[in-house]
């Protein structure tokens, strides 16, 4: 039997570990460049919005006052957050006024921003489906751009959001961001500093991926871009322009029980979604999050469900996002959007290759040929190369895999990740 399981998977969120948003790299360059100012014409959007904030956003339709009931997650200092080590708990909190000191404030306007990072290295792709794939794997989905080009080329177009988080972050604009928030700052003066070993291992682990770093990543999106619903490990959000809307989702009402899962993030049946998506589309089409919003959030299950066990929030700018380890998570940006992130275990990027953007990552998992430098490795090793096998693989279609039969038989092995020590069962009937 073929091990591969795909670069891809094809359910709404997959359930391995994922970096937030899209990262952007490249070198510090602080000089002005030939070419950096904006589209010459004067009609397009690229060059009529010369600050972030001149962009058109979508308040009244997709934005709220974030009324406790709806969001309901509490709102710290930087003070309470770092005394109260936030991080270190299984709840989302908002920390206000984080990016007071931060050189961005002024380095990432748009116009500064172009003179000093036009050519820094960057990815785009379409977000609904980055969110579908995850970051590492988007394959030829992803489009290798630089800064300048994406913000007076492609930035306006509903298709283009950078995403993505292998590629190496400048130091200028890894400075534009200190002091960094806690815990992140703590590993510059101390790489074991607020070390987390994971907690469903049962015994000690090498904690280095399992650590705060100080790899950071740089999402820019304009209005109503976002990722659709997916999870990972602890992280932090720090909004620098521009707003942002979450819907949160408790890990402890879905993590074992994949019809629940499913039936919240996506649609029940065609029906939902008759005379919204083309017809052809709708039992393919994986929603974009103002889709989801719009067309799936308004019934009541959904909206109880969220009520009861998440957050609807909206994040402004100098706020810091906290999302709990695994808590499923969809966002939108509201007006044109700039944000940092990161991220447990994190680390710095080391570049694309060029066989990064190349392969399909929906490709079939059917596939009788193996990799050729994965022949004569064992089931470990090959887990180890290419990931822990994703729950719906394991649960839906393909129960006999030879990496599935692994993790149920040795969950407590590292290569597993943490999914296989949840529950062997991802389609467990409710609570």
């Amino acid at each position: 039997m073929n091990f591969s399981y795909g670069r891809g998977c094809k359910q709404a969120c997959f359930l391995s570990t994922l970096s937030l948003l899209a990262s952007i790299s490249a070198a510090l360059n602080s000089e002005t460049c030939l070419g950096c100012s904006l589209n010459a014409d004067e009609n397009s959007p690229y060059s009529k919005y010369k600050d972030w904030e001149d962009a058109p956003a979508s308040w009244e339709e997709y934005g709220h006052d974030n009324d406790e009931y709806v969001c309901g997650v509490p709102r710290l200092t930087v003070e309470e957050w770092e005394k109260g080590k936030y991080w270190q708990k299984n709840k989302p909190v908002i920390v206000m006024n984080v990016t007071e000191q931060w050189p961005a404030v002024d380095h990432w306007k748009k116009e500064e921003m172009l003179k000093r990072y036009f050519d820094a290295d960057a990815t785009m792709g379409e977000a609904r489906l980055l969110g579908e794939t995850g970051p590492d794997d988007a394959g030829h989905t992803l489009t290798p751009t630089t800064v300048g080009e994406y913000i007076t080329q492609h930035m306006y177009d509903p298709l283009k959001y950078f995403f993505d988080r292998k590629l190496r972050a400048p130091q200028g604009m890894l400075d534009d961001c200190h002091p960094y928030p806690q815990p992140t700052r703590a590993y510059l003066e101390d790489e074991m500093a607020y070390a987390i070993e994971a907690p469903s291992h049962k015994k000690k682990v090498d904690p280095r991926d399992d650590i705060w770093r100080d790899h950071l990543a740089i999402s820019i999106g304009k209005d109503l871009t976002g990722l659709s619903f997916h999870h990972h490990g602890p992280a932090w959000n720090v909004v620098i322009f521009g707003a942002k809307r979450w819907i949160l989702w408790d890990h402890n009402r879905f993590k074992n029980n994949m019809t629940r899962q499913l039936r919240i993030v996506r649609q029940f049946d065609d029906a939902e979604l008759a005379d919204r998506i083309p017809p052809s589309d709708v039992r393919s089409h994986v929603l974009s999050s103002p889709e989801w919003i719009k067309y799936l959030y308004p019934s009541p299950e959904r909206q109880e469900e969220i009520r009861a066990h998440g957050h609807d929030c909206i994040q402004r700018a100098g706020e810091l996002m906290f999302v709990p380890r695994r808590w499923m998570h969809s966002v939108i940006n509201i007006g044109d959007t700039v944000s940092v992130i990161s991220e447990v275990g994190h680390v710095k990027g080391e570049g694309k290759t060029e066989e990064d953007f190349n392969y399909d990552p929906y490709e079939s998992s059917d596939d009788d040929e193996e990799d050729d430098d994965e022949e004569g490795l064992s089931t470990e090793e090959k887990i180890r190369r290419r990931g822990p096998p994703p729950q719906w693989l394991c649960a839906d279609e393909n129960p006999t895999h030879p990496a599935c039969i692994f993790c149920r038989k040795n969950p407590y092995n590292p290569v597993c990740g943490d999914e296989f020590i949840d529950g062997e069962d991802s389609s467990s009937s409710d609570d």
